[in-house]
């Protein structure tokens, strides 16, 4: 369960921003996940609710934004949607493309009273 990591990450990371403002709450923590960073959203949610207890952030709100992957294919040059099921280009069919997003993490916004 790769999500308490994360979820552990995302907190440290909150925290700094917490005290560096001299925050006294933390409300909304937006994060940005790719698709392909196969993070199951409703353990990451559960697990950032429990280390979150008893500190500052507790009861802080974490809202997940989820990214579908993009790529380019290194053959024709078009950029697309990744399909889950199928990474080929939907137009040449080439099987060699650059993922463009789709599989970070990414913490997008704070928010701290």
């Amino acid at each position: 369960m790769h999500e308490l990591g994360i979820a552990t990450d995302i907190v440290g990371v909150v925290t700094r921003v917490a005290e560096e403002h001299e925050a006294k709450r933390v409300g909304d923590v937006v994060v940005e996940i790719g698709l392909l960073a196969a993070v199951d959203t409703g353990s990451l949610e559960f697990c950032f609710e429990v280390i979150t207890r008893g500190t500052r952030l507790e009861g802080a709100h974490l809202k997940v934004v989820e990214i579908k992957p993009r790529a380019r294919c290194d053959a024709c040059g078009e950029e697309y949607e990744v399909r889950m099921d199928n990474f080929h280009c939907p137009h040449c069919e080439s099987k060699k493309f650059e993922l463009l997003i789709g599989s970070d993490i990414s913490i997008k916004e704070v928010e701290v009273e």
